[in-house]
Parts: C-alpha cells; sequence; structure tokens
C-alpha cells in the first residue's frame, strides 16, 4: 500500500536534473517519455515510478483533460488521391471532440468522405484502404458544411487518438467547386 506521505529522495532523481530548468507547465509529453523510457519496473526504481507519476499528476496528464490544452486543426485536401490526417505529436493523446467537413466551393454534386483508424505501419499509400486499416466510415452529400454527425453517421462519442493510432480522411472530390478544396476540421482536447 502506498503511503500518500512518502517522498522520493531528490537527489537520486535524474528527472530532477534533466528538467531543473522547465517550468511545470512547459514539461511535454515527449520530455516525460524519454525520461520514462529507459526506466525498468523493479523495487530499485521505486523512487524514479513514484517521481514520475508526480510530475505527471501534477502537469495534469493523470488520465484527465489538461487544462487550457487542446484546439481546432484544419487540414486541407486539395487532390482526391491524397489523404488527409489528424496525428498528435509523439507523447501525446488527444480526445477528439468533434469534426466537420468544409467544402470552399458549393458542390456540382455529391461527393463521397471517407475515413478510416490508421497505424504508421498501415499507413503506406496515399489513400486508405479497407484491406490495411480500419475502415470506420463513408458517405456522400452535396452539403457545402457537414457535421460530426453526418460524418459518423450516428450521434458522436469522443474518442482518442495518439502518434501511433490516429485518423485518415479523404474525399473523392468528384464533384467539388471549380477551384475547390475540401478542408476536414478537428476538434480535440490533450489527455496526455
Amino acid at each position: 500500500m502506498s503511503n500518500p506521505q512518502y517522498a522520493p529522495n531528490p537527489k537520486k532523481q535524474t528527472v530532477y536534473t534533466n528538467l531543473q530548468n522547465k517550468k511545470l507547465a512547459n514539461v511535454t509529453a515527449d520530455d516525460i517519455q524519454k525520461l520514462t523510457d529507459p526506466t525498468f519496473i523493479q523495487s530499485t526504481n521505486q523512487d524514479a515510478l513514484i517521481t514520475y507519476n508526480t510530475i505527471n499528476q501534477a502537469a495534469m496528464r493523470d488520465g484527465n483533460i489538461m487544462p487550457d490544452k487542446g484546439g481546432i486543426i484544419t487540414q486541407t485536401q486539395t487532390d482526391g488521391t491524397v489523404a488527409i490526417e489528424f496525428r498528435p505529436p509523439k507523447g501525446e493523446v488527444w480526445k477528439i471532440m468533434g469534426m466537420s467537413i468544409y467544402n470552399t466551393e458549393t458542390p456540382t454534386g455529391s461527393n463521397s468522405y471517407y475515413w478510416y483508424l490508421s497505424t504508421p505501419e498501415l499507413a503506406i499509400a496515399d489513400l486508405p484502404s479497407g484491406l490495411r486499416e480500419v475502415f470506420y466510415s463513408s458517405f456522400s452529400s452535396s452539403s457545402t458544411l457537414l457535421g460530426a454527425e453526418t460524418i459518423f453517421e450516428e450521434v458522436f462519442q469522443p474518442f482518442f487518438i495518439t502518434n501511433s493510432m490516429y485518423i485518415r480522411m479523404y474525399s473523392n472530390m468528384a464533384n467539388v467547386g471549380a477551384g475547390g478544396n475540401v478542408d476536414f476540421r478537428c476538434a480535440y482536447m490533450n489527455i496526455r
């Protein structure tokens, strides 16, 4: 059983040396990952493990939404043969809160839209494939603006993505208005 009063010896912790010039708000998930990756789960590393957990909790990286961390990203598709992707930086976890699609010119007819969950090992072509990646949804529409319920064909439920499991989307752009592009938007909040 852990003792909430227990404090690891800071003189033995390399984490303090490595992060001593950073404010807590500036410690990134990548910083923590670089420090924790070489740590084995052994009793001799108890102090280090407790210290990592303490820093993660103090930095709000404990599985809850991090305050003031997140945003809305727009990825623009200009060619019907190349997918866009929403992929967090290494070490980050995003909770996807919503998505939308905007055609910058009024479509001349229905366009088809597809989205997949992918990994770096499976994203080997410009367009995703259900033969390799997880096919999640497809639909056709002639609307200029499409919301999450249309994209997901149901009531939207937030979900998580990482650098190693992320979203790839594309439109066939068959009926995009002259000179138009397709903007895919993703609203996210950082979990880590």
